[in-house]
C-alpha cells in the first residue's frame, strides 16, 4: 500500500474536505499522514491518519476587503511557506510519500512534490483553476500594481534558493496540478465546460447527518459567516431582522464572538459559538452565509436554500454563482440591513421553485461521489506514476 501525505492549512474550510478521504483511504490499507498543526492534530488522529506536528507561524487573519488587503493576504501565504516548509520537509526525512494531495493554499505542496520528484494531486476547497476560470491570473494582475511584489518576489527567490527548487512564479501555485480533485458537483462550478479529464468533481466530501442535532419543531434559519470571519455588527443586524418570526434561528458566531456579548436574546433566537454544521444544515430551512465553499457545498449536499452575505473575491465567485442558479440570493455586507434580510428569508420559505432546484442539485452531489470516489481517483493516480515511473 502507499504512503499518501495531505498538506493543508488548518482552517476548517480548507481541511474538512479532506478528513473524510483520508478515513476512507486508511481503511483501504493505506497510510496517510498529515503535517498538522497541534489545533486540529486530535481530529487528524479520529480519521487514522498519522500527524507529524509542527509550529505553524503565528499572524492575525488578515480579512480580504480590498486590493491591499488581498495583496499583503499572498504574501502572508508566502511568509507561512517560508517558516513552515523547513518543518515539514523534516518530518520526511528520510520516509518520503508516494503522493502528495495539497490544497491550493498549501504552497509546500507544489514545491516539495518538484524537489522531490514525486506525483502531485491538487485539492480545491475553492472553485479549481481551468482556462475559463483562473483565480492565479486575477491574483497576479492584483500584484502587478501592488507595492508589495517587490517584497514577494524577494522572498520567493530566497525561499527557492535555500530549498533548492525549481523556478516558481507566484501565478505557478494557482495553476492546476496534473490531476485535481474539485469538492464539488460539476454542475456547480463556473465554466464547468472548460475542465477536462485532469479534473475529478468528487462534490462535498461530508454528508449532511440529520441524527447529530435535534430540531426545534418549527421553520429553522441557520447564520454562520464560517470559522475566521468575526462580525458582531451582522449578527446584531439578524437578530433584529429575525426577532418576533415564526421560525427559530441559530446563530453560529465563532470562537472569537462571546454569545453573550450579543446581550440578551429574544425567544426564538440562539446563539453558540460553533454547532456541527453538517447535523444542523439537515434540518435547516434557510441558511445565511459567507458562501464559503465547504459551506456552500454541504448547505447543497442537505438542499438548503442560501442568503449568501460574501466578504472575499473567492466566496463572492460562489454566491454570485448560488444565485446564477437559482439557489438563493446573495448582496453584499454593507447591504445585509435587518430588512433586507427579513426579506430575503421570508421569499426563500415560501419559494418552492427554489427548494426544487436546491433537490436536483443535491442529486448532483450524491452522484458525484464524495469521499470514496476522491479515494478511487488517488489509487488510480498512484496506478498511473507507477506505470509511468516503470517505462
Amino acid at each position: 500500500m502507499a504512503h499518501i501525505a495531505f498538506l493543508s492549512p488548518p482552517a476548517a474550510g480548507h481541511l474538512n474536505p479532506t478528513l473524510p478521504i483520508a478515513r476512507e483511504l486508511v481503511a483501504r490499507g493505506h497510510r496517510v499522514s498529515y503535517p498538522a498543526a497541534p489545533s486540529v492534530a486530535d481530529r487528524i488522529r479520529e480519521t487514522g491518519a498519522e500527524v507529524l506536528r509542527y509550529s505553524p507561524r503565528q499572524s492575525e487573519p488578515i480579512v480580504i476587503d480590498g486590493m491591499d488587503a488581498a495583496a499583503r493576504a499572498t504574501l502572508a501565504l508566502l511568509q507561512d511557506l517560508e517558516h513552515d516548509l523547513p518543518q515539514i520537509e523534516a518530518g520526511y526525512a528520510g520516509d518520503r510519500p508516494d503522493l502528495i494531495v495539497n490544497d491550493w493554499l498549501a504552497w509546500a505542496g507544489p514545491m516539495l512534490a518538484a524537489k522531490w520528484g514525486v506525483p502531485r494531486i491538487q485539492s480545491w476547497s475553492a472553485h479549481a483553476a481551468s482556462e475559463g476560470y483562473d483565480f492565479g491570473r486575477f491574483v497576479a494582475a492584483m500584484f502587478a500594481a501592488s507595492p508589495i511584489k517587490a517584497r514577494f518576489d524577494d522572498l520567493l527567490a530566497t525561499v527557492l534558493d535555500r530549498h533548492g527548487v525549481p523556478p516558481f512564479e507566484l501565478h505557478d501555485f494557482y495553476r492546476p496540478a496534473e490531476f485535481n480533485l474539485v469538492y464539488q458537483p460539476r454542475s456547480f462550478h463556473v465554466h464547468n465546460d472548460t475542465f477536462d479529464d485532469r479534473y475529478a468533481f468528487v462534490g462535498p466530501t461530508r454528508p449532511s447527518d440529520p441524527q447529530g442535532w435535534t430540531p426545534p419543531g418549527r421553520p429553522l434559519v441557520y447564520v454562520s459567516l464560517g470559522t475566521i470571519i468575526s462580525d458582531p455588527a451582522f449578527f446584531r443586524a439578524c437578530i433584529q431582522a429575525f426577532t418576533g418570526q415564526p421560525y427559530q434561528v441559530v446563530l453560529s458566531v465563532g470562537h472569537d464572538i462571546d454569545p453573550a456579548a450579543l446581550g440578551p436574546l429574544p425567544a426564538g433566537i440562539e446563539a453558540h459559538q460553533q454547532v456541527p454544521q453538517p447535523a444542523v444544515l439537515a434540518h435547516t430551512d434557510v441558511f445565511v452565509t459567507h458562501a464559503g465553499m465547504n459551506s456552500a457545498m454541504e448547505a447543497l449536499a442537505a438542499a438548503v436554500p442560501m442568503v449568501a452575505v460574501p466578504s472575499t473575491p473567492e466566496q463572492q465567485t460562489t454566491a454570485d454563482r448560488v444565485a446564477e442558479l437559482g439557489l438563493g440570493q446573495t448582496f453584499s455586507p454593507t447591504e445585509a440591513t435587518p430588512d433586507r434580510l427579513r426579506d430575503a428569508v421570508r421569499d426563500l420559505l415560501d419559494d418552492a421553485a427554489t427548494k426544487q432546484r436546491m433537490r436536483a442539485m443535491q442529486h448532483d452531489v450524491r452522484e458525484a461521489g464524495g469521499a470514496p470516489r476522491a479515494a478511487d481517483a488517488i489509487e488510480a493516480r498512484l496506478s498511473s506514476a507507477k506505470t509511468t515511473a516503470s517505462r
